[in-house]
């Protein structure tokens, strides 16, 4: 996941003192760069949402109010998870994380990747399933379900982040 390291971070690795500090930085990179993916996702699945309730409104559906809250339950997710707690602390912070903590919240984005795209994919299900009733209140549903697993990763992630 890390980025390319240039001549001058390499020598920073292999320089004894500062090998811990970059590896640390590199990953907190890392995962702030992940945590941003995880934001677009969520981004396109509004959007997707968007359509859906136009088109809802345009048929007159009975999942119209539904739609809208998920929608909103989307954006707040996406808010969540863009301005989370970066996962590297400072000398004099009360928290500090070791690089395999570290990992674990690498691990934790990586889930959130996995939900974020399985978001995205419901959604699309909900704006090609408006014309059909039942199949959209299925997929009402699985997104609602899929939705609730993407906020136990982000409150799991959330409170590791902050030592609990």
């Amino acid at each position: 996941m890390g980025k390319e390291t240039s001549i001058f971070e390499k020598i920073e690795l292999l320089v004894p003192g500062f090998h811990g500090y970059k590896k640390k930085e590199l990953l907190r990179e890392d995962d702030r760069l992940v945590r941003g993916r995880v934001a677009e996702i969520l981004e396109q699945a509004k959007r997707e949402l968007e359509r859906a309730l136009q088109r809802c409104a345009i048929v007159g559906c009975p999942q119209l109010v539904a739609i809208e809250n998920l929608r909103k339950k989307v954006m707040m997710l996406e808010g969540r998870i863009k301005h989370a707690e970066a996962g590297y602390r400072g000398y004099f912070d009360r928290i500090k994380f070791k690089e395999n903590e570290l990992k674990k919240l690498l691990e934790y984005d990586a889930r959130m990747i996995e939900d974020a795209q399985g978001v995205l994919e419901k959604s699309k299900a909900i704006n090609s399933a408006v014309a059909s009733p039942q199949q959209l209140g299925m997929a009402v549903l699985d997104l609602e379900d899929m939705l609730n697993e993407l906020e136990g990763v982000v409150s799991s992630r959330m409170s590791f982040a902050v030592g609990e």
